[in-house]
């Protein structure tokens, strides 16, 4: 078994030397010497139609991230390669997330900023920030992220907000509300944790229907940008129909060494806004926690034939 891997990081190498150790049949190309035309399985964070025009043995594309949106995915279907994502870093996203979640409601950023002008706020009831204890908060997208802020956010005792499909996902004794629309969620909560995958099904589900509706309520977003329609999104923050909001993942992305704006409108200018530039797994221990789980999941593999889980590609996740 010829096992190729594109991300180097040193731990994640001690871990498939590991594996080569305990399973002899295994072979390893890393870093530039991986040769796309003869893996098997393929640890990379991108890979392009032509690079699967040449993986004639590929049979596995380890995705050490749990979005795969921005992948190939029909291509991958056309050639029945397995694609596998990590959900390892799901703990670590969704501490980011309750981080802005009190930040925002916090008025950390806002306060600061005032504050380095010699600006004082807090001393009258007008600003005043919100405290998360015992509020409606809203769940989009119950994974292995969304039970994770489900989990932080437990001891603010609050009553929470979701999908009647994630019913069966629940495990913990707080209180719980379902709805069968993304828009009934929105509506009955103070604040909204977005944590959804993008797909063609999830795509703009978040649009200004929604958003006009929202005063004096909070989002914050660790799914993908392009779940929620970017122009009705600004709007709404900016006519503080929608009270705040919290951004990890946004519309524009830089190329290598670019300095590009996270949206063609000007998110940065609203004071009700916190922006985040798509660092929500990015911790000092994430890269352990996917190192781990690769090697876990390969070991699984090598021994039962089958992995634990793989990306549904009709689904899209």
């Amino acid at each position: 078994m010829l096992i190729g891997t594109k991300r180097v990081d040193e731990y994640l190498i001690s871990k498939l030397q590991e594996l080569k150790q305990e399973f002899p049949d295994v072979q390893l190309q890393c870093g530039d010497d991986v040769k796309i035309n003869e893996v098997e399985i393929l640890i990379t964070s991108s890979i392009t139609k032509e690079e699967l025009d040449k993986a004639s043995n590929l049979t596995t594309i380890i995705f050490p991230y749990a979005g795969v949106n921005n992948l190939p995915l029909e291509k991958i279907k056309e050639k029945n390669i397995n694609l596998i994502n990590t959900h390892a870093h799901a703990p670590i996203v969704a501490l980011r997330a309750v981080t802005l979640g009190l930040a925002l409601l916090g008025r950390v950023v806002e306060l600061h900023k005032q504050l380095e002008k010699g600006i004082w706020r807090g001393f009258d009831a007008t600003n005043n920030w919100i405290a998360l204890l015992e509020k409606k908060v809203g769940m989009l997208g119950m994974g292995a992220i969304g039970l994770h802020i489900a989990k932080y956010l437990e001891p603010y005792n609050p009553h929470f907000v979701t999908l009647s499909r994630y019913k069966e996902k629940i495990v913990n004794n707080h209180e719980w509300t379902f709805y069968d629309s993304v828009e009934e969620v929105c509506l009955n909560a103070d604040i909204v944790f977005i944590s959804l995958p993008l797909t063609k099904d999830t795509k703009g589900i978040i649009d200004k229907n929604i958003l006009s509706k929202m005063q004096d309520k909070y989002l914050v977003n660790v799914g993908r940008g392009e779940l929620i329609v970017e122009a009705d999104f600004y709007d709404a923050l900016k006519n503080n129909t929608l009270k705040g909001a919290a951004i990890d993942v946004w519309y524009q992305y830089p190329t290598k060494n670019s300095v590009t704006p996270p949206s063609k409108y000007p998110f940065h200018e609203l004071p009700n806004v916190i922006l985040s530039p798509h660092v929500a797994g990015m911790s000092d221990f994430t890269n352990k926690l996917v190192a781990d789980e690769i090697f876990d999941n390969l070991s699984y593999y090598i021994t039962h034939k089958r992995y634990k889980y793989v990306v549904n590609l009709d689904k899209e996740y």
